[in-house]
């Protein structure tokens, strides 16, 4: 039985190097989902500037992704683990990719289609919903940060356990944003019907890529200390 305690010293150093330095990853997202709410905080007004902004942020982050996945392939990592890793270093990126996407939509919609005040009220109701899935989904990050620079498989269990239950939260606040917007369709257009319901299934993909990449982080962990 492996002894948690002195986990840290029989962890492979390039492999938990690695985990550590990717846990800079969770941190932009947490960056790029507060931007991401001030967004919707204040849409129409500002949302290219708060898109700008995450779109840089993607950006940095592709540039790490390169890096990253040249250092896994180049022979620095166990090959056993490679697999896994290029998967993490991927869900890692997902989280920029899919808050520049969101980022997008807002700000394409918001900038182009004109509202009636009937829209105006349903799309306000589903972005104050959409507000409280991307606080979860920071909460979430959180948990994704200390997992990867986490030494004690008891604490990342707890950890997983906690994105686990903010996931099921979240997917019951997407089912229900779904279910407004289908209950309000004859108040709007079917554009505003799929913006509504596109954002809903994105956002709710964050937390399901946080929770991937638990999965992954202690996959890893497991295989270095067995």
């Amino acid at each position: 039985m492996v002894n948690y305690n002195f986990l840290k010293r029989i962890l492979v150093v390039g492999e938990k190097n690695l985990l550590s330095r990717l846990s800079v990853y969770p941190l932009m997202g947490i960056e790029s989902s507060s931007n991401l709410i001030l967004m919707l905080k204040n849409a129409p007004s500002d949302v290219e500037k708060y898109n700008e902004i995450v779109r840089s942020i993607e950006k940095k982050g592709d540039e790490m992704d390169i890096d990253f996945r040249h250092e896994v392939t180049s022979g620095a990592i166990s090959s056993s683990l490679m697999d896994n890793l290029l998967d993490l270093i991927e869900k890692c990126d997902d989280i920029l990719d899919k808050t520049y996407f969101t980022s997008r939509e807002i700000n394409r919609f918001n900038i182009h289609y004109k509202m009636t005040e009937e829209e105006k009220n349903v799309r306000d109701h589903a972005y104050d919903s959409f507000i409280t899935i991307l606080e979860a989904n920071k909460k979430s990050l959180d948990f994704v940060h200390s997992i990867l620079n986490e030494n004690d498989l008891s604490k990342m269990k707890e950890d997983r356990k906690n994105i686990e239950a903010i996931e099921e939260q979240v997917d019951e606040i997407k089912d229900n944003i779904i279910d407004f917007t289908y209950l309000n369709s004859t108040k709007i257009s079917y554009l505003v019907f799929e913006h509504l319901n596109t954002l809903a299934h994105k956002l709710d993909d964050l937390l399901d890529d946080c929770e991937d990449i638990s999965d992954l982080v202690f996959t890893i962990m497991l295989a270095v200390t067995s």
